[in-house]
């Protein structure tokens, strides 16, 4: 049984502000051992759980936050950017049985830990065929493409309520209460990874294969941005349209090209994820 599993960092019990989750600030090297850990967790808990593979897609700005001597060496990691299919690259190399996302969040514009989608700078809100879109909604629907079902998601208790509304047939691992934006009250960190271990491993255990998405093509993207030349520099890719003055769209059949557009236009605001 194959397993992948896409690592951020926003959701890991611990890590609440924003400099915790920039490398080179002093804050980062305890919140990418926190990650490290709870990514290690879900990994042990797939091995456990019956997993023959499991793929880690460290997905988090640069995409190099997991050391690879401190995951565990039965895993395989992905790492870097950019990358075709972003958070979620590795899904196309092989069939899969299911998925986790560990340490997500929620969307941009909604209550949350560090709540934003994709590149909280630059996007203020990020919108699919209407639906206002989480990380999480976008790599279901990259996922259900490639007939990966979405088995597990771990983050705060926001997150908890919007997979329990959109997923209710996905697990879910909570391992903080969201008080503010950079506030919460997190699990202790040895408390989190076993929450995050026995969940992954009641995934696997159970299996299923009801594929995760909220939305059917053809896809229109709508992406509100921080501010009006951004939509200026982003209508010059082929393609894309623009609804108001913050406001571009485009429509394409598939969600890969979506997420590479997105990955482009994170790039193209701030020069990083």
């Amino acid at each position: 049984m194959r397993v992948f599993i896409s690592a951020d960092i926003e959701g890991i019990a611990g890590v609440t502000g924003r400099e915790q989750c920039r490398a080179g600030s002093v804050e980062y090297p305890l919140a990418r051992a926190l990650m490290e850990q709870e990514v290690n967790a879900a990994i042990e808990g797939a091995f456990a759980g019956g997993a023959s593979e499991v793929v880690v897609a460290d997905s988090h700005g640069a995409m190099e936050n997991l050391r690879a001597d401190r995951i565990d060496p039965r895993a395989r990691l992905l790492q870097g950017k950019p990358r075709p299919l972003s958070m979620a690259e590795g899904l196309q190399q092989q069939p899969f049985d299911g998925m986790m996302f560990i340490g997500y969040h929620s969307a941009a514009g909604e209550f949350g830990v560090l709540a934003h989608t994709i590149n909280g700078r630059a996007f203020y809100r990020v919108t699919i065929n209407g639906e206002v879109m989480a990380e999480s909604d976008i790599y279901a629907a990259l996922g259900a493409e490639w007939k990966t079902p979405l088995w597990l998601v771990s983050g705060d208790d926001m997150l908890q309520r919007w997979i329990a509304r959109y997923y209710p047939f996905a697990g879910y691992a909570c391992v903080k209460r969201a008080i503010s934006q950079n506030a919460a009250e997190s699990l202790s960190p040895a408390q989190a990874q076993a929450v995050i271990r026995q969940a992954a491993e009641r995934a696997v255990r159970e299996g299923g294969g009801t594929l995760a998405s909220r939305i059917a093509p053809p896809y229109r993207l709508e992406v509100m941005v921080a501010r009006p030349a951004l939509a200026d520099l982003f209508c010059l890719v082929p393609g894309v349209g623009r609804s108001d003055a913050l406001t571009v769209h485009y429509t394409r059949e598939d969600m890969a090209s979506l997420v590479g557009l997105l990955s482009a236009f994170s790039v193209l605001a701030t020069g990083q994820g």
